[in-house]
C-alpha cells in the first residue's frame, strides 16, 4: 500500500512505528503509531501533517477525507511485537487462537514469543482448608502467531 510505504520510513527516522493503519475507502485514514518510550501528541501532529501533504499532493483521497493520527491506548489490542516491551509487569488478557482464553502478568518480551505469569484468580465463597504448601504458578511461553488478541487489564485499585 502507498500510504504504508510513506509511513514506515518517516516513523522509522523518528524511532517510531506503525501499529495499525486503517483505510475506509477514500473518506477516512486512521493511523495508530507507537514507540519504545510512548508517542507524543507534537509527534501524532508531525505524521498528520507530514502523511496529509502527501495524500494532498497524491489526490488518492476525496476533497473531504479525515486523517487521525494516535497512540492505540489502552483499551486497544497489542498488535505487534515491539508494543509489548513497555508492558513488561502489565497483566495481560489473552485470547489465544484455539480460541482459549489467559491471564498472565508479562515477564520477558522475545522476537517470536513471549513469556507470562499466570494470574491466579481468587474464588469467592468458603476458603478451602488443606495442609498441603501452595506452589507458585509455573511461567509460561505464547508464541506471537498463538496470540490473537492481547488486551492490558487496567488496575483501578
Amino acid at each position: 500500500m502507498k500510504i504504508e510505504g510513506w509511513l514506515v520510513p518517516f516513523l522509522e527516522e523518528r524511532n517510531l512505528f506503525l501499529v495499525e493503519l486503517k483505510v475506509q475507502g477514500k473518506k477516512k485514514i486512521e493511523v495508530f503509531a507507537d514507540s519504545d518510550t510512548g508517542i507524543s501528541i507534537n509527534e501524532c501532529a508531525e505524521i498528520s501533517k507530514f502523511l496529509g501533504g502527501l495524500l494532498d499532493e497524491a489526490d488518492i483521497m476525496s476533497d473531504n477525507y479525515t486523517l487521525d493520527v494516535s497512540s492505540p491506548g489502552m483499551s486497544n489490542p497489542l498488535r505487534v511485537p515491539r508494543q509489548y516491551k513497555r508492558r513488561i509487569g502489565r497483566t495481560l488478557e489473552i485470547l489465544k487462537t484455539d480460541g482459549k482464553e489467559v491471564v498472565g502478568v508479562l515477564e520477558e518480551v522475545h522476537d517470536d514469543h513471549i513469556v507470562l505469569l499466570p494470574v491466579v484468580k481468587e474464588t469467592k465463597g468458603k476458603k478451602k482448608k488443606t495442609d498441603a504448601p501452595v506452589e507458585a504458578p509455573l511461567a509460561f511461553s505464547l508464541n506471537y502467531d498463538e496470540i490473537k488478541r492481547a488486551l492490558i487489564q487496567i488496575n483501578w485499585k
